[in-house]
Order: structure tokens, then C-alpha cells, then sequence
């Protein structure tokens, strides 16, 4: 044969054997295809209908912690890729996105659902497929009432049994102690129903009348003449949505219905205060009290967006999203399972100063603030 062609095939099987060395020392877990492809994460947010105030930062948010992850190099070397679905607000859809991200686009992990306490059913379906979920704006104690699973299902939202103490805490402390509930039947609401009367007897309150209606009902007038007739010294009001229970706050006050209304931290929505700040003066709820690095979130927010950060989960998001980067890099260092890396989250945070989770996938270290509307602003209580 001649000599240069030896040389060559030499030089060929060299050069090859270098690159099969290569390759094979960046394949892990024998994943050989696929290794410049992006990792892909889906977002399961809520973009259009009730919840959009909550799901279009919570969208914003994430899209910023994956900008950031991929600006210092992604994940050994492969960028990240965030899909996005709208649950448009509602359990149909919610459950639609869950099921496209993970059957279609074959993400690896989901931020989201927005509002998954009251849209719920598209948890059924990463529970059942075993790909995690983290979200930004779910109370999973709804999921606990519902008696549904939370095995994939992680929340960086706070803790709704907090919320509840402190509220109480700041009844007692008013001397308010006769309460009338209201509630509809969304899960979200009847949690925080529930919630109420289990910890009420412990801190010294009653509760002389309990009223339900179905999600979306609006026809107050009759119930708050029935109120009256109870002469509570306090009325507590959850549902599924704001704008109904700013609508009941105007109606109670047409009414003469003078009793202090409490309400839930998600009543915080500048929005709803410019279209009912008369109906909303005075009443107290509480709010989450952020404890991690949010003024450095905020300024990073502001200057990639150009827009102030406004949604009231925004933080819960970005953290949401760091807690799946960080599980997906321990995943692919550590061969750790999604579902066991984000379990032992330990990372700093921006809604909390560090974030971990409890055993039921709660995030730990829930405190809360108390408010009011004063001269038609969001004020905290002194």
C-alpha cells in the first residue's frame, strides 16, 4: 500500500479516536444523543384570564433566572430553554398545558401552575408522568384538603397556615372576636375556610355564621342582610377571585354593614384598589413579608425589562426557577433524581432568605405583615 495513504488512514483513526474519547467522556448517564441540545423547562402560567395579574410576572420572572443561568453558562455547557404554556386561568386548560409540555415538548421540569391551588387537576398529570413541578402562586395546603398528591408538586408560595395565624393574632389584638366566615367553593377558598375555623377556637375567636356560594356568584345583598342580622364584630371573606370580593366590600358598605372585614394577602392588586379604593378603605389583611435579596431582584428586574416588577408572586417565580436550575444541575452532575434534588433545595432566595422545603413540599420560614387601605393606599399597619 502506498505509504502516504498509511500515513493518512493512520492519522484518520487517530483523529477519530481522539473525538470518540471526547465524546465519550462528556456523555453521562448514557445519554449519547442530544448532548448540544437545549435542556428544556417548561412554564405551566396562567397569561390570560383571573390570575393573568399573577402569571404574566411569574412568566417575566422565570424567563429572567433562565437568561441569567444561561448568561453564566447554562448547564454542563447546554443552554437552557424555557417553554411556555398559558392555563389561561382555568383547570381545563391548565391541565392541556401540563399535558403538551410534558407529552410534546418533553420538558424536564414545569414552573408553575399559577394558582395551582384552585386549578389544580394539572398537577394529576407531572404526578403521574414524575416530572416536578415548582410553583410560584399555589397554596398546597388546597391540595391537602382536596386530599389530592403533592409527590412532584413543590410551591415556593408561603404558608397559608401562617397566614391565617396572623391574622387571628391581629383579631385578638383588635378585640375583634365575633366573626361571620364567607367563602365560596373554589379549593383555594375552602382551604382558607377551613384553615380559619380549625385555629379560631385556638385564638380566642368564634365564629357565629358560616355563608357559601358557588365560584363566581355576586349576588351579595341578600347575604349581607343576613350578616347584619348576625351583628358580627368581624367579617373574614376568601374566593376565588378579587374582583368579587371587592365587589362585596362595596355592597357591605351601601349596606351600612359595619363590621371590620379581614381579608387574604392576594387583595393586594393596584388595579383592583383604582376601581373600589372607597369600598376597600380600612379593611386589614395580611401580606407576605419578604426576608431574601428582593431590592437586587427588583433592580436586575427593572433593568432587563425596563418595567418595574408589580406581580405579587414575581419573586416566587424567580425563585421557583432557580430552585429547577439548581435541581437540574445537581441532576446532571450528581445522576440525583429531579424529585430528590429539589426536596433538598438549600439555596438563597429572594421571596425567602433561603429556600428549603419542608416534607410536604412547602418552602419554610413563612412571615407575614399586617395591611391596610388608608386614604386609598396599601399601607402597612402600625
Amino acid at each position: 500500500m502506498n505509504k502516504k495513504i498509511i500515513i493518512g488512514l493512520v492519522l484518520l483513526l487517530t483523529i477519530g479516536g481522539i473525538g470518540i474519547a471526547k465524546y465519550n467522556s462528556s456523555t453521562r448517564n448514557g445519554a449519547a444523543l442530544g448532548l448540544t441540545s437545549n435542556i428544556k423547562v417548561g412554564a405551566a402560567l396562567g397569561l390570560t384570564g383571573e390570575c393573568a395579574n399573577y402569571g404574566e410576572g411569574e412568566l417575566k420572572s422565570a424567563e429572567l433566572a433562565i437568561a441569567e443561568a444561561n448568561k453564566n453558562g447554562g448547564i454542563a455547557g447546554r443552554k437552557l430553554e424555557l417553554i411556555t404554556e398559558d392555563t389561561q386561568c382555568s383547570a381545563k386548560e391548565s391541565v392541556n398545558a401540563m399535558r403538551k409540555l410534558i407529552d410534546v415538548d418533553k420538558v424536564e421540569a414545569i414552573v408553575g401552575l399559577t394558582w395551582g391551588d384552585s386549578f389544580q387537576a394539572g398537577f394529576t398529570i407531572n404526578n403521574a408522568e414524575k416530572i416536578v413541578a415548582v410553583a410560584p402562586s399555589s397554596a398546597l395546603e388546597a391540595l391537602v384538603y382536596n386530599h389530592a398528591s403533592t409527590e412532584y408538586v413543590f410551591s415556593t408560595w408561603f404558608s397559608e397556615k401562617d397566614e391565617i395565624q396572623a391574622l387571628q393574632k391581629k383579631a385578638g389584638e383588635m378585640n375583634i372576636r365575633k366573626f361571620v366566615l364567607f367563602h365560596d367553593e373554589d379549593a383555594f377558598a375552602s382551604m382558607m375556610a377551613s384553615l380559619w375555623k380549625t385555629q379560631a377556637s385556638e385564638n380566642g375567636l368564634t365564629t357565629v355564621n358560616e355563608y357559601k356560594v358557588p365560584v363566581g356568584y355576586d349576588d351579595y345583598r341578600t347575604i349581607i342582610l343576613k350578616m347584619k342580622a348576625d351583628s358580627p364584630e368581624g367579617i373574614v371573606f376568601f374566593a376565588q377571585t378579587q374582583a368579587t370580593r371587592a365587589k362585596f366590600m362595596k355592597e357591605a358598605k351601601e349596606l351600612g354593614l359595619n363590621a371590620q372585614i379581614f381579608q387574604s394577602a392576594d387583595i393586594e392588586n393596584e388595579s383592583l384598589l383604582k376601581n373600589y379604593a372607597q369600598a376597600m378603605e380600612g379593611i386589614i389583611y395580611t401580606f407576605p413579608e419578604v426576608t431574601g435579596d428582593n431590592s437586587s431582584f427588583l433592580e436586575r428586574f427593572k433593568t432587563y425589562y425596563g418595567t418595574d416588577s408589580v406581580g405579587a408572586s414575581d419573586a416566587n417565580a424567580y425563585d421557583a426557577t432557580r430552585v429547577v436550575i439548581s435541581a437540574l444541575t445537581d441532576h446532571y452532575q450528581n445522576s440525583t433524581s429531579m424529585k430528590d434534588a429539589v426536596a433538598k433545595t438549600d439555596i438563597p432566595g429572594t421571596a425567602y432568605k433561603q429556600i428549603k422545603f419542608d416534607d410536604s413540599h412547602e418552602v419554610t420560614g413563612s412571615n407575614y405583615i399586617i395591611k391596610t387601605v388608608h386614604d386609598g393606599k396599601f399601607v402597612e399597619m402600625k
